[in-house]
């Protein structure tokens, strides 16, 4: 009698084993992605706050901008955009329309930029302290969003190598999982 069962122990055993790993497998995914997924909504939350710092600034900004100057209504557009992306995809969206993301961050970041510039070389906007107040506080949310920018590239890039190895991938096609692209 104890003989048949040893014949069912090694396989038996096997299965468990695999089980184990699969299992284990998953919840290695499943918590890099959940890691990925929370610095993503933490971007979202940075960039909405920064984008409500943005729609002041920009009011605030037409007034000293000579008549034609586009610099304020294309900021707005801009973070329009990046609010339509969030608005769109609370999880990591796809990569064409991470592209679309961080080409529209990238050219706000220049805009912002500029406007700082401009504002160092002309008297009456870097005298305004609501002007420069505003701008403070857009160029700190900036920092915050680039913090929280690295954070999430870091955790995407993480789970990407997990799901890298052979077994991941195998689990990952069962359970669907799939990579996650950075922002640029």
């Amino acid at each position: 009698m104890i003989k048949p069962m040893m014949e069912y122990a090694v396989p038996l055993g096997l299965l468990v084993a695999v089980l184990a790993w699969v299992i284990a497998t998953f919840l290695k995914l499943y918590h890099l992605r959940r890691l990925a997924q929370a610095a993503w909504q933490r971007w979202g939350q940075a960039t909405q706050q920064r984008n409500i710092c943005l729609l002041d600034l920009s009011i605030h900004l037409s007034a000293f901008l000579p008549q034609g100057d586009v610099r304020a209504r294309r900021m707005k557009r801009l973070a329009d955009d990046t609010q339509r992306v969030l608005s769109l995809f609370p999880e990591p969206p796809p990569n064409h329309e991470l592209r679309h993301l961080s080409h529209a961050e990238r050219k706000l970041r220049d805009i912002i930029i500029g406007t700082a510039q401009k504002m160092e070389h002309d008297t009456a906007m870097g005298a305004d302290e609501e002007l420069t107040e505003l701008m403070n506080r857009v160029s700190l949310s900036l920092f915050r969003q680039d913090e929280i920018t690295l954070l999430y590239n870091t955790r995407a890039r993480a789970y990407n190598t997990a799901l890298e190895s052979p077994g991941a991938q195998w689990v990952a096609q069962i359970f669907g999982f799939s990579t996650l692209h950075t922002l640029a």
